[in-house]
C-alpha cells in the first residue's frame, strides 16, 4: 500500500504563534481552529435536529472539554475509562460501547452512562438484569444494541467496521427469531473519513436490514466517521439525510465524530537532533517555493511547464548524446557549419520529444514573470509564481563555450557536484534561433565575498589557480567563480549559482539508478514514528509537513526518523527546499486526534508536552508536560 497525505491535512493553515516558543516535542491545539470546527458541528445539530457526541477515542484532550461542552451534546466512550473521563471532566451524556464488558466495569459503567450499547445479544442477555434492577432503583442507562450494516465503503480492511467476518455489531441473520424486547437503541459504525453521501447509501443498508428493529428502538446513534468539518464535506447533504430519517423513523438521532472535531487544528512540532549518512557532494541551500505546474501544463504536449528534475536529467542525457552523434560528421573547424548542424539536430530532437515551444507557449507561462539582467549569455526572468528563475540563452551560442553540449553538461554537472537545482526546461523556437530553456530555483542572499568563496571551494578540495578559477589535483577545474555568480544566505550557505564546471564527464557521475539506489541521509528527529505517530506505520497514511513535499520534488531529500530503537521507527520520505539543520523545528500537520490519543512511552522516549495556543490572547500553554514519573507509573 502506497502511503498518502489525506488531502485535508494540506488545508490547515501554517502555525500562528511563534515555533520559538515551543519545546520539543510538543501537540499544540489551536483553540481558534477547535472553536471554528465546533461551531460547524453546533450547526449540524441545531439544524438538523439531532444530537453531536464527542467521540472520546478520536479526541480526549480534557483540558479543552470546557470550550468542548459549549457546543457538543455529550460523550461517546469506549470503555470503562474513557467512560469515567466523559463523566467527571465533560458533565453532559455519557454514552458507551465496547466490544464485551466486564461485569465489574459494568457496575460502574451503569450509575454514570445514559447510554449502552451492546454488541451482540449474548452481551445483551448477560447484562439486562443488571440494567433492570438499576432501573427499579431510579438510574439505568437505555439499552441499544449494535448492529452491522453489512454495507462496506471503508477501502482500508483494518479501518472497516463492515469487513467480512468483522466482529463488530450483530448481523442481521443473527437477530431472525431472537428476543429483543428491551433494547432501546439501535447503534452503527460504518465510516472512516467520509463524506454524507456514504452515510446516506449506509443508512439505506441498515434501514433494508434491521426495519423491524427500527421500529422498536427510540433511538440510533449512527457512529463516526463523519468528515463534517472538511472543507469539501457535504453538510446540506447530511442535514437533509438526517431530518429525512427522523421524518420517516420518528427517532432520536446521534452521531458521534472524533476526528472531526479536532481535525485540522493540532500541530505535532519536533525538533532535529542530528543527520546521518549525508551523500559526500556540496549540496548546497535554495531559498524556494517547489517548482509548480504551469497554468497551461495540461494543453498539449508541446506547451511549457516545469520539469520534474529527473525527466529534465533524463532528456539533457539523450539530447547530448544525440548532439555528440550527430556532431560527429560536422567541421568543428567551421563554425557556421557547426552551428548549422547543432540547430538542425536539436530542432529535431526537441520536436520528436515533446520539448520544442514557441514564443507564445512560452508567453503564457512566464508573461507576468520580471525580466532581470542577464548578461552576455541569457535573457533572464524570475517568475514569482513558481519560485525559479528562467534563462534563455542568446542565440546562436550556447553559454560561454558556445557549444550546446558543453552547456548541457555544464547544467548537469553543477547538479551532481554542487548540488545545484538547475534544470534544462526546453527548446524555444523564435525568428532569431533556438534557445535553451532553464530554471533554477530562486534565491535570496548577499554577494559572496571573495574570501567566503576561497573558503567554500577549499572545502570541497579546490585551491584557487587565479582570479576566479580553482582547480583539483584531479584537474577539475571551476571558472567563473566571482562574486556576482556566488550568493551567501543568512543562515551562512553558499549557492554558485553561475559557474562552469570543466574537466568532468557524465560518465563520472553517478546515474539516474545510482542516485534512486543511494541511500538517503536520515533526519533524526525528538519524535517517534512508532510511539508518537503509530498510525504512519501500521496504515499507508503520510503525514504532511508544513513546507516540505514529496521525495526529490525539492532539491533536498531526507528520510525522517524517531527516537527509539526499532530500526524501523521511520516516518516516510520528505523533500525540502533548504537542508535541514540540527536544532531546526518541523511542524506536522493534522496530530490534534487519533495520532494524540494513540500514543506510548516505548523505549522510555519522552512524551510530547501538551500545549494550547489562543489566537485571541496570544497564549501558548504548556498544558502537560510528561516525566519520569508518568513512564514509571506506566510500568510499574
Amino acid at each position: 500500500m502506497s502511503a498518502e497525505i489525506p488531502p485535508h491535512a494540506l488545508e490547515q493553515p501554517a502555525p500562528r504563534f511563534d515555533l520559538s516558543r515551543v519545546g520539543t516535542p510538543a501537540y499544540v491545539v489551536d483553540l481558534g481552529l477547535l472553536r471554528q470546527n465546533l461551531e460547524k458541528l453546533a450547526m449540524v445539530q441545531r439544524e438538523a435536529g439531532c444530537k453531536v457526541l464527542l467521540a472520546l477515542k478520536g479526541f480526549s484532550m480534557f483540558s479543552t472539554f470546557g470550550l468542548v461542552r459549549q457546543y457538543l451534546s455529550g460523550c461517546c466512550a469506549s470503555g470503562i475509562h474513557e467512560a469515567q473521563l466523559a463523566h467527571q471532566e465533560f458533565g453532559k451524556e455519557v454514552h458507551v460501547y465496547a466490544p464485551a464488558f466486564k461485569e465489574a466495569e459494568m457496575r460502574q459503567i451503569i450509575p454514570i452512562a445514559d447510554h449502552v450499547s451492546f454488541n451482540s445479544l449474548h452481551e445483551w442477555r448477560r447484562f439486562r438484569p443488571m440494567i433492570e434492577a438499576a432501573r427499579s432503583l431510579g438510574h439505568a442507562p437505555s439499552p441499544g444494541l449494535r448492529v452491522n450494516p453489512e454495507h462496506s465503503e471503508v477501502e482500508v480492511s483494518l479501518y472497516d467496521p463492515c469487513s467480512p467476518g468483522c466482529r463488530l455489531g450483530t448481523r442481521a441473520q443473527a437477530m431472525e427469531g431472537e428476543d429483543l424486547s428491551g433494547l432501546e437503541g439501535l447503534h452503527f459504525h460504518a465510516l472512516c473519513e467520509q463524506n454524507s453521501d456514504t452515510l446516506e447509501r449506509v443508512v439505506g443498508a441498515v434501514e433494508k436490514r434491521f426495519p423491524k428493529f427500527l421500529e422498536q428502538v427510540k433511538w440510533v446513534n449512527m457512529g463516526g466517521g463523519h468528515h463534517i468539518t472538511r472543507s469539501n464535506y457535504d453538510v446540506d447533504r447530511l442535514i437533509r439525510l438526517v431530518q429525512g430519517f427522523k421524518q420517516r423513523w420518528g427517532k432520536d438521532v446521534y452521531l458521534e465524530p472524533g476526528e472531526a472535531v479536532a481535525l485540522n487544528t493540532g500541530y505535532l512540532v519536533a525538533s532535529v537532533m542530528d543527520i546521518v549518512g549525508e551523500r559526500k557532494r556540496s549540496a548546497v541551500a535554495i531559498a524556494a517555493p517547489a517548482p509548480t505546474m504551469a497554468a497551461n501544463a495540461e494543453g498539449g504536449p508541446h506547451s511549457f511547464r516545469y520539469r520534474p528534475q529527473a525527466e529534465s536529467n533524463s532528456a539533457a542525457r539523450d539530447l547530448i548524446d544525440r548532439l555528440t552523434k550527430a556532431g560527429r560528421g560536422a567541421d568543428r573547424a567551421d563554425a557556421a557549419q557547426r552551428i548549422d548542424a547543432e540547430a538542425q539536430s536539436l530542432r529535431s530532437w526537441a520536436a520528436e520529444n515533446g520539448w520544442l515551444i514557441t514564443a507564445g507557449e512560452f508567453s503564457e507561462v512566464v508573461g507576468g514573470a520580471d525580466q532581470l539582467e542577464g548578461g552576455s549569455e541569457h535573457d533572464v526572468y524570475l517568475d514569482h509564481r513558481a519560485g525559479r528563475v528562467i534563462k534563455l540563452t542568446l542565440p546562436p551560442n550556447f553559454g560561454a563555450g558556445g557549444d550546446l553540449v558543453t552547456y548541457l553538461t555544464n547544467v548537469l554537472v553543477c547538479q551532481g557536484m554542487l548540488g545545484l537545482d538547475w534544470r534544462f526546461e526546453a527548446v524555444l523556437d523564435t525568428e532569431t534561433g533556438l534557445r535553451l530553456v532553464t530554471s533554477q530555483a530562486f534565491v535570496v542572499g548577499e554577494k559572496a565575498t571573495d574570501d567566503e568563496i576561497r573558503t567554500y571551494f577549499a572545502a570541497l578540495g579546490f585551491a584557487q589557480e587565479r582570479e576566479n578559477t580553482f582547480r583539483r589535483a584531479d584537474k577539475v577545474m571551476i571558472a567563473d567563480a566571482r562574486p556576482d555568480n556566488i550568493f551567501v544566505l543568512p543562515s551562512g550557505t553558499l549557492i554558485p549559482f553561475d559557474v562552469h564546471v570543466r574537466g568532468v564527464g557524465l560518465d563520472s557521475l553517478p546515474s539516474e539508478e545510482d542516485e534512486a539506489e543511494a541511500p538517503l541521509p536520515t533526519a533524526i528527529l525528538d519524535t517517534s514514528a512508532t510511539a508518537h505517530m503509530p498510525d504512519t506505520l501500521e496504515m499507508p497514511y503520510r503525514a504532511h509537513i508544513i513546507g516540505a513535499d514529496w521525495p526529490q520534488a525539492l532539491p533536498h531529500t531526507y528520510r525522517l526518523g524517531g527516537m527509539t530503537c526499532l530500526a524501523g521507527d521511520v516516518i516516510n520520505d520528505y523533500s525540502f527546499a533548504e537542508p535541514l539543520e540540527i536544532g531546526q523545528k518541523l511542524v506536522f500537520t493534522d496530530m490534534a486526534h487519533y495520532t494524540m490519543v494513540k500514543t506510548t512511552t516505548f523505549n522510555g522516549v519522552p512524551h510530547p508536552d501538551i500545549d494550547t495556543y489562543d489566537p485571541e490572547t496570544d497564549e501558548l500553554r504548556v498544558v502537560r508536560r510528561f516525566g519520569y514519573e508518568d513512564f514509571k507509573r506506566k510500568l510499574s
